[in-house]
């Protein structure tokens, strides 16, 4: 019977061989405890990763349409928001001009221009709105807001005006003005993009299309009857304060009249938020459903990895116990 010794260094490099491979496996062990996966996927999984690539590529696919479907929430959700506005500002200027027309004061008509003028400050505003530098209704030319200061609008409707010397010179110059192609809304006012964003994909075939831009003709409607409404008191018209009253009425019965298309287009938006919720959701259930399987490919049996790691601790703090007392062996004690 053959017997081998190791000596006194070989059995000191074994030994200490043998506790880097514990303390390795005893660093492995604490990450899987911790996080639940195996860190060795390839050992865990036996080398077949395709079932695991193909969900791992599925969830970047719905991160993708999930990104889609977030933005298309918030775009939608700022546009019903600066409509809803709009149609409010419409809606009560509609009441005040109506009244004005069928008032005898011109006292009345200062009031209503004044308001005019606000409104179309707030219309603007509303129709200009611009989220993290992204203005919702400029069409694909999303870097600039669509619209003029409205200050500027109104230099350009009263030198459009000018001239003017009756109701039906009024109305007939606002109509060229702001719905004649290549007027002045489409030439001065209007600064957004020709065409509209390209629809957000929601997975699944599906999609939905935002494509509201400021020079809608139901937005230009609303523009046009508020501007008429804000230089009822200008001066330079050379026109009777009954021919105001009669512009005051035709801007409020214009303003009452867009009520039904913004309603419309409020509407369709809204159909659009509830299939953006309805996708969302539909993401939401196929992330999850993805993460379990994904979870139940690489986790860990926590109850056998922490018996594990109990183990090679035990054994690590043997090791460490009988390297101390090696160390501490002499020559007398060895004797004794």
């Amino acid at each position: 019977m053959n017997l081998t010794s190791l000596g006194d260094l070989a059995h000191s490099f074994v030994q200490r061989r043998h506790g880097i491979q514990l303390q390795q496996q005893m660093n492995r062990l604490t990450q899987e405890l911790s996080s639940g996966e195996a860190a060795d996927l390839t050992r865990h999984l036996g080398g077949r990763f395709d079932f695991l690539a193909d969900i791992e590529r599925d969830l970047q696919i719905f991160d993708s349409y999930r990104l889609s479907a977030n933005e298309a929430q918030n775009s939608a959700f700022f546009m019903q928001n600066a409509l809803e506005q709009l149609q409010t500002m419409a809606g009560n200027l509609s009441n005040t001009a109506l009244l004005v027309g069928t008032a005898a004061d011109s006292g009345s008509l200062v009031s209503v221009a004044a308001e005019g003028q606000g409104g179309l400050d707030s219309a603007v505003a509303f129709l200009n709105t611009n989220v993290a530098g992204r203005a919702m209704f400029s069409g694909t030319d999303i870097g600039n807001i669509p619209l003029i200061p409205s200050e500027d609008i109104l230099i350009a409707v009263r030198a459009a005006l000018v001239g003017a010397a009756s109701v039906t010179d009024v109305t007939t110059a606002l109509d060229s003005f702001f719905d004649t192609p290549g007027g002045g809304f489409e030439t001065i006012v209007y600064q957004g993009g020709l065409a509209n964003l390209a629809p957000y994909q929601l997975g699944d075939g599906e999609s939905v299309a935002l494509d509201l831009r400021a020079d809608d003709p139901a937005f230009r409607e609303v523009l046009k009857n508020t501007a008429m409404a804000a230089v009822l008191n200008d001066t330079s018209l050379a026109i009777t304060d009954g021919d105001r009253h009669e512009l005051a009425a035709l801007a409020g019965q214009g303003l009452l009249s867009g009520q039904d298309q913004i309603t419309g287009i409020r509407a369709n938006l809204g159909f659009a938020e509830s299939r953006i919720d309805q996708s969302l959701s539909r993401i939401e259930a196929g992330v999850a459903s993805l993460s379990i399987a994904r979870r139940d490919l690489v986790s860990v049996d926590p109850f056998e990895t922490a018996t594990e790691l109990e183990n090679v601790q035990f054994q690590l703090e043997s090791i460490y116990t009988l390297t101390a007392r090696t160390s501490r062996l002499t020559l007398l004690n060895f004797l004794s």
